[in-house]
């Protein structure tokens, strides 16, 4: 949490129980709009992130998020791209805000622009099919 608060001075939360449950407010760029974000970390388990607001909206030929599971957490990394030696502040916030720009852009575009392996979005008309 320390270092969280060092690169967000803003960041609430606590740590119970083996467990670090945060929140941040990120805005990926400054013509972005600022988005609330929940941090759920219990060591040697891989970092939840969600977005708590506001509600993450579809691009209008979506009929899912790309790159979230199915709980709507965020696929921020590949399982070989984070361990638990590494700082979430380092790692976990610049993917998180990374996420959030490739989100946006996905709105508008309609297809997903940053990294990763694909993930199947069907789309309105893949339905129709």
């Amino acid at each position: 949490m320390a270092a969280i608060k060092a690169a967000i001075p803003d960041a609430c939360g606590t740590v119970r129980g083996g467990e670090l449950v945060c929140t941040i407010t990120l805005q990926p760029t400054p013509v972005s709009r600022i988005y609330t974000v929940r941090i759920t970390y219990r060591h040697r388990r891989r970092p939840r992130v969600t977005v708590t607001d506001p509600p993450l909206a579809l691009h209008p030929d979506a009929t899912a998020l790309p790159h979230v599971y199915p709980n709507g957490d965020l696929c921020l990394h590949l399982p070989s791209e984070w361990s638990e030696h590494m700082f979430l502040a380092d790692t976990i916030l610049p993917w998180t805000s990374a996420w959030l720009l490739h989100y946006e852009l996905w709105l508008v575009l309609g297809r997903w622009t940053g990294s990763g392996h694909e993930h199947a979005v069907p789309t309105l008309s893949d339905r129709i099919r």
